[in-house]
């Protein structure tokens, strides 16, 4: 519904300036026909002109409604990036993630299935608990510039080594 309502929103407007305001010129006024000099003159063909500039605003027209531009996306990278609380809540999930998924994957495969379940639950609550005290220790830098670009590494790390080499990395130099 968004794409269409968009279309709405650019087609429709564009199409009343192309075509509300571009009307056909005037008929010629009738004259009486020139005495014939040696020139020859050109016949004027208004309804020619207004045909083709018609076609020329429908084709113009027609591309922009069948595929607008997609939007462009924003990659630049602010200067003076604030930590916030969201940023520090987030941080905590993605930890407390990566430790339960990295435990779990080092779990014996001898473990019975009471044994594995048993030990999952004390490793989601080691884990959760893990995520909470970086969410909480993270509070404390809550308004300073941080580089977004180790934030984005840290979300997208895939193991927790990654994840602190993200954060704990020195900003690189401009």
């Amino acid at each position: 519904m968004g794409r269409a309502l968009f279309l709405i929103m650019v087609t429709g407007p564009l199409s009343t300036l192309l075509l509300g305001c571009g009307g056909a010129s005037p008929p010629p006024i009738e004259q009486p026909e020139p005495a014939r000099s040696e020139e020859p003159s050109l016949p004027a063909e208004p309804t020619s002109d207004a045909a083709q500039g018609a076609e020329a605003r429908e084709a113009d027209a027609e591309p922009a409604a069948a595929a607008p531009a997609p939007p462009r996306r924003d990659d630049s990278v602010p200067d003076d990036y604030a930590l916030m609380h969201g940023d520090c809540v987030d941080l905590g999930k993605r930890l407390t993630v990566l430790t339960r998924s990295e435990q779990v994957a080092a779990l014996s495969a001898k473990l019975t299935a009471e044994q594995r379940g048993e030990t999952e639950k004390k490793i989601d609550a080691v884990a959760a608990t893990l995520g909470e005290q970086y969410a909480q220790s993270c509070e404390q830098n809550v308004g300073k510039s941080v580089d977004p670009r180790s934030l984005k590494c840290a979300f997208d790390a895939r193991t927790v080594r990654a994840f602190e080499a993200c954060l704990n990395e020195p900003p690189p130099s401009k």
